[in-house]
């Protein structure tokens, strides 16, 4: 029986990306991310507009909310908060191994 149940839990411990539900505010957006994969990431908000890597390998993410792009998993399903204003930009600092170390909003009140 365990032998059987083996390669169903190597599947789920892979952490297949997913949804985790509606974000409250976009400083959420960014909380759910620090410490997380920067494909991960990509998969959920979409590619970012903007992307400028260090010589150190780290690499700033940039998505500005208010220009169409392509979507991500979180606005296809309408989870993302609704915007405040015309300036909403969220940036995310992703190290060498492509792990999201910190982020910030700009506007997005």
């Amino acid at each position: 029986m365990v032998l059987l149940l083996l390669p169903t839990w190597g599947c789920v411990a892979a952490g297949d990306p997913e949804l985790t539900g509606v974000y409250q505010t976009w400083d959420s957006v960014i909380e759910r991310w620090i410490g997380k994969s920067k494909p991960d990431l990509i998969l959920e908000l979409g590619p970012p507009q903007f992307n400028k890597e260090a010589g150190d390998g780290a690499e700033e993410l940039v998505w500005d909310m208010t220009v169409p792009s392509m979507s991500g998993l979180a606005e296809t399903y309408n989870t993302l908060p609704l915007y405040g204003g015309v300036d909403c930009r969220l940036l995310f600092l992703a190290d060498v191994d492509g792990i999201i170390r910190s982020g910030k909003r700009e506007g997005c009140n």
